[in-house]
């Protein structure tokens, strides 16, 4: 009997042995299943944790998890245009199809040495030259420029843009002109005159225009032959850009 009860004993005493060996290995499995979740994607977690809630509390609990409750950080986010972006884009093709239009026409009636065409940075440039629009040291706009600052200014009232009359002379001096007593005054003649002209005949919106004189400051080529001389005497149309810093002024 009494070697019985000392195996007895013995036997209860080893019982905690069972107890802690379980608790390791569901220690084990612990560790296990936080880096499964730190390693495998959304889906393969989510069947995890329903394979979990199945083996400790039964279908029940897993059935009411199936549609969980939307949440906020649940809806994926639409990302917004930015409305200044959007303006900016709209406005690149409205000026994107005018260079077209202006293209088309200086192709369409030959006018490649008489008008010349740029798009740039600020905007849309339409430069004419001094023999289709006035004389030698005039500001009077010629008849038989008429029709082309017509057809000009029915493009330009496809777009809202604001627009800016520039004109330009050479470096001779004026010696016999009793209207004006330097070049910058012609140039700011000449740039008026065909501001005027688009408002008053092609019914373009004064809000949008503006002109300035650049006298001979502002050449193309250096005035060193007749030819660069005449192609410094110009004036230019340009449409500007609305993001553009120079509206502003």
């Amino acid at each position: 009997m009494r070697r019985r009860r000392k195996k007895d004993e013995q036997h209860d005493q080893e019982r905690w042995l069972i107890t802690y060996s379980d608790l390791i290995t569901l220690l084990l499995v612990f560790f296990i299943v936080l880096y499964s979740m730190s390693e495998v994607k959304n889906d393969k977690f989510n069947a995890l944790v329903q394979s979990l809630k199945t083996s400790f509390y039964g279908d029940s609990i897993v059935n009411q998890s199936d549609n969980p409750p939307t949440t906020q950080a649940d809806i994926p986010k639409v990302p917004v245009a930015n409305k200044d972006d959007k303006h900016d884009q709209d406005d690149e093709k409205q000026l994107d199809a005018l260079y077209k239009k202006v293209k088309t026409y200086i192709d369409k009636n030959h006018l490649e040495g008489e008008i010349e065409l740029r798009n740039l940075q600020r905007g849309v440039q339409i430069t004419l030259k001094e023999q289709i629009l006035f004389g030698l040291g005039k500001a009077d706009i010629k008849e038989k420029a008429d029709p082309i600052l017509d057809s000009m200014g029915g493009i330009l009232n496809s777009v809202s843009n604001p627009i800016v009359v520039e004109g330009h002379t050479d470096n001779n001096p004026i010696k016999y002109s009793t209207e004006f007593k330097s070049n910058w005054e012609l140039a700011a003649k000449r740039a008026e005159n065909v501001m005027l002209y688009l408002v008053n005949h092609d019914n373009i919106k004064e809000s949008r225009m503006r002109y300035t004189s650049y006298g001979e400051y502002h050449p193309e080529v250096k005035n060193d032959t007749p030819t660069h001389q005449a192609m410094n005497r110009r004036v230019n149309i340009v449409i500007l850009r609305d993001n553009d810093s120079s509206t502003s002024n």
